[in-house]
């Protein structure tokens, strides 16, 4: 029931950011009504049709990273009519991964273009900074509404080493990009210690709005731009900490296989955006921010490799009836701290220039 991920490099110059391949593999699957709020941002490219993953924070409010929807070149955001937003499964409308589909189709399914698309504007695409964008809709998605959104934003995230968050998201689900999920997809990462994350990209070291993860096996992440971080409090309520900024590993930044040994995940955290998101939308604070308590277990990596044939096997028959208590049943299980693999004890310090 894990992931097993492939990264591709950024688009060429001229393709633009639907140049990437947004995947996960072989994943766990969820409900979808565990998680109302997870948006699909269908973008439509000069070659290609991508997608990737949003969360709604209000019934007309979209949050997502800003590579989702901004020119990798100018950085600048895309037309929103290149841009069409919805929920729930559409592996039947789009088809083989990659290619190119009209946005009309996508549009008839129920899917809308925003009316409005926010780049934050300090997103840099080379330096992986303010990687957060929003979309904001002229009307609520079908099924959207105060009731059901369900999410919102962590104001002080865990950065405990150990600490277990949940990465849900769509994208490809073979690893040839074959084809879409036909169910939102889930797995586990687990907080990384700030001086072995600060040695793997050394920017790390002085960021206040980026959380760093590992996945709780090697061949079980997420990659490229499909990944939202959640955490389900002890309300129940779901809680939105961050999107996938960038995996990397001692070697490559980024990663060029996001399931290497020793690959760590850097997600921009939403809460440093509070400010910002109050400025562009009509939201107040009290809207989008959370005010539940999260109780945080600690994840391990490895130890789950035992239990992985059994919790298949019955994966297929139990994941629509999957609750909020079995998103986090990965993380309440896991009985080994975090640990980074041993080639990543003695590295040294990455440059960030690299092109994601």
């Amino acid at each position: 029931m894990k992931f097993s991920v492939v990264a591709l490099a950024l688009a060429t110059a001229g393709s633009g950011v639907y140049g990437l391949e947004k995947r996960i593999v072989g994943g766990s699957a969820v409900s979808s009504s565990a998680f109302s709020f997870v948006t699909n941002i269908v973008i439509d490219g000069d070659s290609s049709t991508s997608v990737c993953t949003g969360a709604l924070i209000s019934p007309t409010v979209v949050i997502t990273s800003a590579y989702c929807v901004a020119d990798p070149i100018s950085n600048k955001a895309l037309a929103p009519n290149r841009i069409a937003v919805g929920q729930g499964k559409i592996s039947s409308i789009l088809g083989t991964a990659g290619s190119k589909v009209e946005l009309t189709k996508v549009l008839a399914a129920g899917y809308a273009i925003p009316q409005a698309v926010n780049v934050h504007p300090g997103y840099n695409s080379i330096a992986y900074s303010d990687n957060v964008a929003v979309l904001v809709l002229e009307k609520p998605l079908v099924n959207a509404t105060s009731a059901n959104v369900g999410a919102k934003i962590i104001k002080k995230p865990s950065t405990t080493t150990n600490a277990a968050y949940t990465a849900v998201g769509w994208g490809a689900t073979s690893n040839d990009g074959a084809s879409y999920p036909n169910q939102l997809q889930q797995t586990t990462l687990a907080v990384g210690s700030k001086s072995v994350c600060s040695e793997i990209w050394a920017p790390y070291t002085n960021l206040t709005n980026s959380l760093c993860l590992a996945p709780i096996k090697s061949s079980s992440n997420v990659c490229s731009g499909d990944g939202l971080l959640v955490k389900v409090a002890t309300d129940q309520s779901v809680g939105l900490a961050g999107i996938l900024n960038l995996v990397a590993t001692e070697d490559d930044v980024p990663a060029v296989k996001c399931t290497e040994e020793g690959a760590v995940d850097f997600f921009t955290t939403f809460s440093n955006y509070v400010a910002w998101l109050t400025q562009i939308t009509p939201l107040k604070e009290s809207d989008f921010v959370s005010t539940a308590s999260f109780s945080y277990d600690s994840a391990d990596i490895g130890d789950d490799e035992q239990s992985s044939s059994e919790s298949e096997s019955d994966s297929d028959s139990a994941s629509e009836e999957s609750s909020l208590d079995d998103v986090d049943s990965e993380s309440s299980d896991a009985s080994r701290s975090f640990k980074l693999a041993a080639p990543l004890v003695a590295i040294a310090s990455v440059a960030f220039g690299a092109l994601f």
